[in-house]
């Protein structure tokens, strides 16, 4: 019957060490598979998310920096849990940095692929119209050099299919 009291503790000790190392775990992981790799993609994907999702109904913003890394690929159907149409989103590069970057309109979708071998900071320049034609115009009138155009995608006024919103992502060095 002796040293009971010694060795409850030592269970509650036991305890309050694995409560303690569950919370350092949790603190370590996002650390850690920020580290592997496989995040630049969910950053970028999210940052432009954001972005469409401010201008959805009209307008045009720039997005915040986000790392692109060697074979990123980013597709306009990704965005369908934000609402959006994959036949709404039209990728396009900024001249300057072409050359490192496939970006197309496939088969009824848009995309964009980082091919350098080094990583890069880039933002991105979103704007959202009504209709294609109406973004385009809008383009136009602005002098938003693009490539892309966005009424391959969206669609034009009178045709059987337009889709709502239109809005093009461009990206440029940071």
């Amino acid at each position: 019957m002796f040293n009971q009291k010694g060795q409850a503790f030592s269970v509650f000790e036991l305890m309050i060490a694995a409560i303690v190392a569950v919370a350092i775990l949790f603190v370590l992981l996002p650390i850690l598979s920020g580290i592997q790799g496989g995040g630049t993609i969910d950053a970028a994907k999210n940052t432009i998310a954001n972005g469409l999702s401010s201008v959805k109904n009209g307008g045009a913003m720039t997005t915040q920096e986000f790392t692109l890394q060697k074979d990123d690929l980013l597709t306009s159907k990704m965005f369908s849990d934000k609402g959006f149409d994959q036949h709404s989103i039209v990728f396009d590069v900024e001249t300057p940095i072409q050359p490192n970057f496939e970006a197309t309109i496939g088969d009824g979708y848009s995309f964009f692929k980082y091919n350098a071998s080094t990583n890069i900071t880039v933002v991105a320049r979103v704007v959202c119209e009504i209709t294609g034609d109406s973004l385009q115009q809008t383009l136009d009138g602005a002098n938003i050099a693009y490539n892309n155009s966005p009424v391959d995608l969206c669609g034009a006024e009178g045709a059987d299919e337009v889709y709502q919103p239109c809005c093009i992502v461009i990206l440029k060095r940071a």
